[in-house]
Order: structure tokens, then sequence, then C-alpha cells
């Protein structure tokens, strides 16, 4: 093909640009709605608004741990004030005092807990009982899970828990370690009431050579209000980052959560406690965090001192520790989530990929189609360009014949270009179904049984190439497919329904009515749902057996306990693993997981689908019976389960089998005033009483 020189006086020309001119301006127009129509700006409205509902429901999360677990110790003080009152004799009084602790502890599941006494002697030293737990979430009924941090060594020794590897006999405060005595007890004489005076530290060491701990600590009265020390909990960072998981944020490379402070006299947050060798060393812990604020409804900033080459992103949540007018309302803490740019607007970025590449796109075929039309053209046009500028722009032309071979070939090439303009349209939108972002839209219209879908419709619903056929071009049969989706809504998901297949896929469906037309768009959000789900289960579960949770059980047999006439003849039972111990220290814990797997199979038989069973803690489990007819109905469940056991030996690795062995105790429901924990505890002492002389049985409570 010669090329050829341009006159830009010439009808060739200025043809030439007129043509490439409209393509621009359509594909030009397009490109705008979208923008102008705020595709762009709803995209980043909704990376925002996901990453605070992250760090609010985080930051609601911990706040609760901190608020109501961790600082559950107010029957513990009060016991322990009546100790104190009642005897001054230290070595007494801490006798009495350590089983409380021990039970503080258990109840607040902390790593620690603490009582020192204002009792300082000549060497700075001051009486004091500190206990620690490394894994709160397990328990030992002999206390052998427990160290002494700080005590009597004669009293570890008579309560059997052993000595730490730090452990001291006294407290000795330093300036590294003392604002978590010395500053709630320098503000007692503000209160009584100690719950007003509590104090959360800074992350500190009791020692050199020490984890790295917070406390919560309060000053500590007798029942006289006379100051007698503090007390308090610990929770080591270990434990407390546990809570912060950074894949909660961003499945890779996550910079996850941070917890900031701000003292009285700070201008900015400081990092307070960090998690993850990438947030280390993206974010300066020495320094205070510089923040830009970008959406102040959704708290997020732009963390402008970071050591990366992108725009970190935080949202910045502040916890409610205090409460006003206390003595340490203005020491703030604050849970800042953190997303990289990239991450955050992965979808917008794409989407302004894609516009882009459809924009150049269709300018290239401007181009190129607006210049093989000027080389086919021929200089009597005149009349041809009249027709082309009167000519309706948002049709295809249909231009007159004038009698001319050659101007009628160019006229038939200006058809053909505009007729191009259309498909470039329909293309970019093809390009924009091409993108992995699962959006399909439908459209159809009162005048026309035919239905308009974009490609990605038939992915998302599942559509084979023969239904979608059928359906596009009978508006019922599409309707029908529509509303039978309708009809299976997600449960807790509002607008969320399931596409039945194997697996399920859920999708969102929204529809706009107008006058002529009806437009929809439907949204796969199947990893979303099996998110949420695995966060449930996960929260709802036992990791190890599955079954519900100490936290859930609860909650499930005390809901039905509400309705106690209804649940015909019904018992609660406990059962703690005989011999479990001797598994664990003679083949590992793996094989005692899999004697725990084994007991929890057998006890999924009893009572069929007539129950609810939970894990309590490592070796106990709770079960809930519930309409039999007789007493005698549910103990033969009872006796068959155990008659199972026997017949169902574990294989151990050395060859040798061995039975599942499991003693339990059953307290019957049949008091409306019996609460949970009371029923738990009757059936609690039937089970200390199989244990101690029937075991491998089940022992009835003679509580009635």
């Amino acid at each position: 093909m010669k090329f050829m020189r341009f006159d830009k006086k010439s009808i060739i020309f200025k043809l030439n640009s007129f043509v490439i001119i409209i393509i621009i301006f359509q594909a030009l127009l397009l490109v705008t709605t979208m923008v102008l129509g705020g595709v762009l700006s709803k995209g980043k409205e909704i990376a925002y608004s996901s990453l605070y509902d992250k760090v609010t429901n985080r930051k609601d999360y911990i706040q609760r741990e901190m608020s109501n677990r961790w600082t559950n110790m107010d029957a513990y003080v009060s016991e322990m004030s009546k100790a104190i009152s009642k005897n001054n004799n230290k070595d007494i009084f801490f006798n009495e005092a350590v089983k409380d602790l021990i039970s503080m502890l258990r109840t607040t599941q902390t790593t620690g807990v603490f009582l020192i006494l204002n009792d300082e002697n000549n060497q700075g030293e001051h009486s004091a009982l500190y206990l620690r737990d490394y894994d709160p979430l397990v328990n030992d009924y002999n206390n052998k899970d427990l160290y002494f941090v700080m005590g009597p060594s004669e009293l570890a020794s008579n309560v059997n828990i052993p000595l730490d590897e730090g452990w001291q006999y006294t407290m000795k405060f330093t300036n590294d370690n003392k604002d978590f005595y010395t500053k709630p007890y320098e503000k007692a004489y503000l209160s009584t009431d100690s719950k007003l005076l509590g104090y959360w530290s800074v992350p500190f060491r009791l020692v050199s050579n020490d984890i790295q701990i917070i406390t919560y600590s309060m000053p500590f009265f007798d029942q006289d209000n006379k100051l007698r020390g503090v007390i308090g909990v610990e929770i080591s960072l270990n434990y407390l980052t546990q809570s912060l998981p950074a894949t909660d944020l961003q499945e890779r490379d996550s910079l996850g959560y941070l917890i900031g402070y701000k003292g009285k006299n700070d201008d900015g947050i400081r990092p307070l406690i960090m998690n993850g060798a990438l947030q280390k060393r993206m974010i300066n812990s020495n320094k205070e965090i510089s923040l830009k604020n970008i959406s102040s409804e959704k708290n997020i900033n732009i963390i402008e001192n970071n050591n990366g080459k992108d725009n970190i992103y935080g949202c910045v949540e502040k916890f409610g520790l205090y409460k006003n007018n206390t003595p340490f309302e203005g020491e703030q803490w604050y849970i800042i989530g953190m997303m990289t740019e990239n991450y955050l607007f992965s979808y917008v970025l794409k989407i302004e990929r894609i516009l882009w590449m459809s924009l150049s796109f269709s300018i290239l075929i401007a181009i190129i189609g607006g210049y093989i039309i000027s080389y086919r053209f021929t200089k009597p046009i005149i009349k041809l360009a009249k027709q082309v500028r009167e000519s309706d722009k948002g049709k295809i032309m249909n231009l007159e014949v004038t009698g001319l071979s050659e101007v009628d070939e160019l006229s038939s090439t200006i058809q053909l270009a505009n007729k191009a303009l259309f498909e470039s349209t329909v293309k970019m939108s093809k390009i924009i179904d091409l993108v992995e972002f699962p959006i399909g839209a439908y459209e159809y219209k009162k005048e026309t049984d035919k239905v308009f879908v974009t490609d990605q419709l038939k992915v998302i619903l599942s559509i084979d190439d023969e239904e979608m056929k059928n359906i596009i071009y009978n508006k019922s049969l599409f309707i029908e497919k529509i509303n039978r989706i309708l009809s299976k809504p997600q449960e807790d998901e509002e607008g969320v329904y399931i596409v039945d297949q194997d697996p399920d896929k859920y999708v969102k469906i929204k529809t706009v009515k107008n006058f002529n037309n009806t437009l929809g768009v439907v949204i796969d959000v199947t990893e979303e749902v099996l998110e949420k789900k695995m966060i449930k289960e996960e929260r709802d579960y036992d990791p190890l057996t599955k079954i519900y949770n100490r936290k859930v059980i609860q909650g499930r047999i005390e809901e039905m306990l509400l309705n106690i006439e209804s649940l015909g003849v019904a018992a609660i039972l406990m059962f703690d693993l005989d011999n479990l111990k001797t598994i664990n220290d003679t083949y590992g814990h793996k094989w005692g997981d899999i004697y725990i797997k084994a007991a929890v199979e057998q006890l999924k038989t009893i009572g069929k689908d007539k129950k609810v069973l939970g894990r309590r803690s490592g070796d106990e489990f709770v079960l809930f019976l519930y309409g039999f007819l007789n007493r005698e109905d549910l103990k033969a469940s009872i006796d068959d389960f155990y008659r199972n056991l026997k017949n169902e030996p574990l294989i151990l690795p050395d060859g040798k089998t061995k039975p599942v062995t499991i003693s339990s105790g059953l307290m019957w429901i049949e008091d409306s005033d019996l609460t949970y924990d009371e029923l738990l505890q009757y059936a609690d002492e039937a089970l200390y009483k199989a244990k101690k002389f029937y075991k491998g049985t089940c022992c009835e409570s003679e509580f009635s």
C-alpha cells in the first residue's frame, strides 16, 4: 500500500479526520461515562469499607478480651480482701490467696496473675505472689502447667506448682518494671473502687531475660478499704499477637495489625506492639507514625513515614480501655490495620488498566481504519461528504448511490467503518468481560423477547451453551431461571443466593427496573462467603475434634434450657478421658490427639441426633442429651456407648491394642431453676466419683 500525503484542506483529509474523531469520541464517551458514573470512586469506597470493617471487628474482639475476659477478677479480689482482713500474717494469707489466684488465672485465661503487697523492706523488696501460664488455653487439673514466678518456694511446693526459670522470692522494682505497680498504687487515694483505678501498662520485662508482657493492675484494698498493695493480670506479647492474624487483612505479604499508643503528652501515635518481620521492616518502631487522613468517616490514613516504595494505608481505631475522668484516660491505645496500595485497590487498578487499554485500542482502530478509508476514497466525494456530515452519528449510515463506481465503493467503505464503530463498542464490553472480576450483567425490555447478557454471566451462573441459547431468546425462561436462584437465599447473608452445583456457588443479584426495561447485575461472591464460613468454623468449633468449643457448647445448652419443658427426659454429662497422660508420655502427643479423636468419634454415636456435644478442655467433654421418653432409654444409649468402646480398641504404633476408656458423670435435668454452671458442677462431682472409685464407667449425681 502506497502512503499518501494529506492536504489539510482536502476533502480526503477532512473526511478521514471526521471518521477518526467519531470513533475516538465514542470510545471516550464510554470511558468517561464509566469514570463519571463513579465506578472507580465506588471501588475505592468499597476497599475503604472492607478495610474498616476488618479493623473494627478485630478491635471489638480484642477490646472485649481486654475489658471483659482478661479483667474479670472482681470475685477473686473480693475473696482475697476478706482473707487479708481476717489475718495479717503474710504466710497464712498467701496460703489462702494462692488458690484464688489460680482460679483467677484460669477464669481470665491470661498468661499470668500477681498480688504485690506494700510491705517494702530495707532492701526495697515487696512480698509477692506471681503465677504464670504460658499456654492459657490448655489447663491441667494438677496445676503442672503453671509456674511460680514470685513467692515463697515452700508455698509453690505445697500447691504442686514448679518454680519458673527466673523465679524470685520477692518483687524487686527497677525503673524499667515499676510502672505497673506504682501508677495504680499512687492513685489509690482517689477512690476505693479499684476498677476506676485500673492501669494497662506498656510492654516491659519483669527481669532482663524474661518475656515481654503487658499488665492490667489496680490497687488492692482490704475490707476496711485500707490499701494493701496491687493486684492484676499479665498478658504476654506472644499470646496477644495470636489475636492479630496478618492474613485477616491480606493473604500474602501482609503488613497485618499493630497496636499503637499515645501518651498524655504525646503529639502522635507511636508503635507499641508490632507483629511480623515485614511490618517491623516497613514501620519505624522508634518514631511516631505520620498519618495523612484520607477518609475521616472510615478512619483511613496514609502512613507517610513508612520504609517502603508504595503507599501504605492504615485504618486507625481507638480502644476504649478507660472511663472518663479516671486517672489514666489520657493514655490511649489504638489498633492499626495496614494494607499496601496495590493490594487495597487491586480491583480499582485493574479496571483502570482495562479502561486505558480499551481507549488505546479504540484509538488504534480509529487511526488504522481512517487511513484505509482515506486511501480508498477518490476526489468526487463532495456530495458524499455532505451526506456524512448531515447523518445521525448515533445510527448506522445509509448513503445514497452517486452513480460513480469509485464513489459508490467509497460509500460502501464508509458504511463499513461506521459499523466498525459499533463493533468497537461491543469489543470493549467483551474486553471488560475477560477481566477476572466476577461480574455479569443482563437486560431485557418489554417490547422484545430477547435478553441481552454479558459473557461472564454464563460462567457465574454455571449455564451451559445450550441452555444459554434457549433462555436469551425466551425472556420468560430467563426470568424463571433468575427467580429460581432468588428463591434460595443464603442464611445470614443479605442479598446473597445459592446457585445449585457441586460445590455450591454463591452470588449477589441486584436489579433495577425502569418503565421499559429491567437491568440486573450478578456478582460471584463464593470466595467471600466461604471465607466467612471458615472464620465461623474456626470461631465455633474445636480445631482438633471438629465439635463445638467450650464457649459455643455453653451457649447452645443455655439456649435449650430456656425451654426445659419441651426437652423431654434430658441429662447433662461430663466425660474425662482415662489414661491420656499415659498415652502422651509413652507414644507422644500425636498419639494423644489420635486417642482424643477416637474417643470423640465414639461420643458422637450417643443419642444419635438428640444431643449437643462439645469439648470443654483438653480431655474433658460435655454432652447434653434430650428428647428421650424415659430415663431407661437414655441410660441404654450410654450403656451401648461403653460396650462399643470395648469392641473398638485403639491400635498403637508398637502393635499393642488399648481400649479407649472414658469416665463420666451424669446429672438429670429436672429443675428449671438450675443454671448451666450448676448442672455442670453436679455432673463434674459425679465424674470425680467415677474417676476415683469406678474408672471407665458412668456415675449419676446424687443431687436431686
